[in-house]
């Protein structure tokens, strides 16, 4: 019983980093949207966020079935409990892809987002971020925290950046289109804060096992 357990812990982990690869090429999209007109691209991550959701909820219900039947402890306990934990920062970081997408010139008949290459350097920044946090999960990296700490800094020296530089727009052109983009610059520091959640969460849970 107990091996058919650990199985069920292997799938877990599995299943969140397949959620994990779901958001992270939701996000990638996202950022290409920043700067691309194509409407089709909208569609394709609003379509996406379906199977993310789902994906979700089913590991969610995993979870939950696992502390109900198995009654674990320990590490394992945690590794459950981290999880859930971790698909929850997930499943709002694919949430805000689709808030990004949705203030994107293929979403606005091709109207052009201001300060678009502050955002993309925002967005590369993320999907470093993104990336690096799960290889952290995957390799179960204590230290992972601390390196997700120092490109969150980068991000926010950006996000300043990009104010300063909407502070300087003018014509109510400029200002709508200033809107979207503070918008947006909003929308990407989170899904930077959901990564630095999610390396703390996985440094605590290796920690424990110690």
């Amino acid at each position: 019983m107990r091996k058919g357990f650990h199985e069920e812990l292997n799938d877990l982990h599995n299943s969140v980093l397949k959620m994990g690869c779901l958001v992270e090429g939701a996000v990638k999209d996202a950022i290409i949207s920043i700067g691309d007109s194509n409407p089709a691209l909208v569609e394709k991550i609003i379509i996406g966020d379906d199977k993310i959701d789902q994906i979700f909820d089913s590991i969610e219900s995993n979870c939950f079935m696992m502390l109900a039947t198995q009654q674990p402890v320990a590490r394992d306990l945690r590794l459950i409990a981290c999880s859930i934990r971790v698909i929850s920062d997930l499943e709002r970081m694919g949430d805000l892809a689709i808030n990004i997408v949705k203030y994107s010139p293929g979403a606005h008949n091709g109207e052009p987002l201001l300060a678009a290459d502050i955002l993309t350097g925002m967005g590369n920044e993320v999907s470093v971020m993104i990336a690096e946090t799960l290889k952290g999960f995957i390799n179960l990296d204590a230290d992972i925290a601390e390196w997700i700490d120092e490109l969150d800094e980068k991000v926010d020296v950006m996000y300043i950046k990009l104010f300063e530089q909407l502070f300087e727009c003018g014509g109510i052109k400029d200002i709508r289109s200033a809107i979207k983009s503070a918008f947006v610059g909003r929308y990407l520091e989170r899904i930077a804060d959901h990564c630095v959640t999610i390396a703390e969460r996985v440094s605590f849970l290796v920690q424990g096992m110690v």
